[in-house]
């Protein structure tokens, strides 16, 4: 490591002790920092240099992204819960069918809402997420719109689909689900396991066993936000 990466390194330690932060997350942020120096050394640059930036600037840049990135899967579980709850229509399931506004949901708001909180967790706190926190502010706004429209009962249509459309989405739910575990990700769990839950009428015809697999996976998401819950009020 150089000398001026390795003062860095001190200062931000330093800086963010003072401050009362929790160990681990100090040495969370040194490892991700260290990590980030591969590219600096591949340049032959202390890294500083290689930011543009003083110490000062990185150490602010680390302070405003802490509180972003801890929010980060919360607002992501919270926002993605609430609309796929009140957009996502159970009940035209066994119709083939599906609302307007759902449909938006699924191809417009999950993708741009995922792709926002894998590039703001990529970051680590070290780079600004001002364009993801900008788009983010427009997506909760849009969320909020339509969450208004279906307060008016207006749905954009109801639109006809295949049943293969909702059992897409209950494997959807399902990727979400064991993907979310095994990347210790539990809101992606909550988020697919509520996908599964809204689709299982597309997956078993008898109702009354439908009806019994829609309360387990409900179930099983309590457990998920409840443990996540106790997971998120513990962090340090």
């Amino acid at each position: 490591m150089r000398v001026n990466d390795k003062v860095l390194v001190e200062n931000i330690n330093d800086y963010f002790t003072h401050k009362g932060l929790s160990p681990n997350l100090i040495d969370d942020i040194k490892s991700k920092l260290k990590k980030d120096f591969k590219k600096s050394e591949e340049q032959d640059q202390d890294y500083i240099e290689y930011r543009g930036k003083s110490p000062a600037e990185i150490i602010l840049t680390i302070q405003r992204n802490l509180f972003t990135l801890q929010l980060n899967p919360i607002v992501f579980f919270i926002l993605n819960f609430v609309l796929i709850s009140y957009l996502y229509d159970k009940q035209y399931v066994p119709f083939q069918a599906i609302s307007g506004l759902a449909i938006v949901y699924c191809l417009i708001i999950l993708p741009i809402s995922i792709v926002i909180y894998l590039r703001i967790a990529s970051k680590n706190y070290l780079y600004s997420n001002k364009v993801e926190m900008y788009i983010g502010l427009a997506i909760a706004l849009v969320s909020l719109i339509l969450v208004g429209i279906h307060a008016f009962n207006v749905n954009f249509s109801i639109v006809s689909v295949t049943i293969y459309a909702h059992q897409f989405m209950f494997f959807v739910g399902i990727i979400f689900s064991i993907s979310g575990i095994y990347f210790r990700r539990l809101e992606f769990t909550g988020i697919g396991l509520l996908f599964c839950q809204k689709t299982i009428d597309a997956m078993i015809t008898n109702s009354g066993i439908a009806q019994i697999a829609s309360i387990t996976i409900w179930v099983l998401l309590l457990i998920v936000i409840i443990y996540y819950t106790i997971k998120i009020s513990s962090r340090n």
